[in-house]
């Protein structure tokens, strides 16, 4: 009964819509078309929730009354009344069998549709033939919103120039990467770890898609280097635990389950690690893994996670045990003061290019280049 009212009282919110949120009465006005969630609950447990504010705010400091919906909210709509639409999902790919001229901003949160559902498919398919099992993919989008990727003024994409590529075989209009944020504990961003111990111990950390995200690959092979230690934060999967039920009950793997990033929990599993580690297929940009950063954790991920590792990560090369074996090797092979040095650095860069102050600067920017004024 309990679960039942949660799922009503998330329909009801899901179904409202936010009118002139900061009652500014503006005569320009925007409809946010993302998530109304922030708007209701400050409690923010993802960093969507801290750049949905933030976009509202940008957007009543350049003068529009701002409106915002759900991206999955059906219901019709007056758009005659709006200048500009900025989002995705249902209320945005409708707003095109509108007579208005509107400005459409199409902000991508993951890579193209097209891209990642095949990959998280391709992933799930290897699994179930290597196991004879039958796991289903979590992470399928079932909306194509092909008009919105495609008919667009603009396109602003959560990631780097990897995620760009991603969206440039569907539209002609102009495409803007910017960074995602992280949920940064303050706690856990002054963490005076042993390296010299942490180097064997590596963090997992993710949401839905167990598979999606690699776990299965990482638990294809620490298992079988009883030397180190795999923690793992995120949901359990039923499917996946019943057919990685021996990997995930070794004596060097430890499952956590969902932590709080604001928790002592995940300051204490993060001082005991040097490293996160996310064999993903397919990401905008991989919050769990900057939010890892923000901790002083080494990544070691695919291209596919939107993040340029630069100097202070390693890339996984091929989403297999073989790849992840090449990373990780790469890494255990650095000396305690590299390592040191590489810790700081990947902090250093999230609080300097992942911060909510950095997003609003970008996307102001951005925005600019849009040019927001009416058409």
């Amino acid at each position: 009964m309990h679960k039942l009212l949660r799922s009503l009282y998330r329909r009801i919110r899901e179904n409202k819509i936010i009118n002139d949120l900061f009652n500014s009465r503006h005569k320009k006005q925007v409809l946010i078309s993302y998530t109304v969630f922030p708007f209701n609950n400050r409690n923010a447990k993802h960093s969507n929730s801290q750049e949905s504010i933030t976009i509202a705010q940008l957007f009543d400091e350049l003068d529009y009354s701002v409106d915002v919906i759900h991206y999955t909210n059906s219901r019709c709509l007056d758009y005659s009344k709006y200048d500009v639409i900025f989002g995705f999902g249902i209320p945005f790919e409708n707003s095109f069998n509108s007579n208005k001229n509107i400005k459409r901003i199409y902000y991508a949160t993951g890579a193209h549709v097209c891209f990642q559902n095949h990959a998280e498919i391709k992933r799930v398919q290897t699994v179930n033939e290597n196991h004879a099992e039958r796991v289903t993919p979590k992470r399928i989008i079932p909306w194509m919103w092909s008009q919105s990727t495609t008919m667009s003024d603009a396109l602003i994409v959560i990631g780097n120039e990897w995620t760009k590529s991603t969206y440039a075989g569907f539209t002609n209009a102009p495409i803007y990467p910017i960074n995602a944020t992280a949920l940064i504990n303050e706690k856990a961003r002054n963490i005076d770890r042993d390296i010299a111990k942490s180097r064997k111990n590596f963090l997992w950390f993710g949401s839905a898609g167990l598979i999606h995200k690699g776990l299965d690959i990482c638990l294809e092979y620490f298992p079988e280097h009883p030397e180190y230690n795999l923690h793992i934060c995120g949901p359990k999967e039923e499917d996946f635990f019943r057919v990685f039920h021996s990997e995930l009950t070794q004596p060097n793997i430890h499952f956590h389950g969902f932590v709080n990033v604001q928790s002592d929990l995940f300051v204490e599993i993060v001082s005991q690690c040097s490293f996160a580690v996310l064999p993903t297929c397919s990401e905008g940009q991989a919050t769990a893994l900057l939010t890892a950063m923000g901790g002083g954790l080494i990544p070691i991920s695919t291209e596919y996670s939107g993040i340029d590792l630069q100097d202070y990560g390693f890339l996984i090369p091929t989403l297999s045990v073989e790849g992840l074996e090449e990373a990780i090797n790469s890494a255990i092979s650095k000396s305690d003061d590299n390592l040191a040095n590489m810790s700081r650095h990947s902090l250093e860069c999230i609080h300097r290019a992942h911060a909510i102050g950095s997003f609003k600067a970008s996307l102001k920017k951005i925005l600019s280049s849009v040019m927001l004024d009416e058409k």
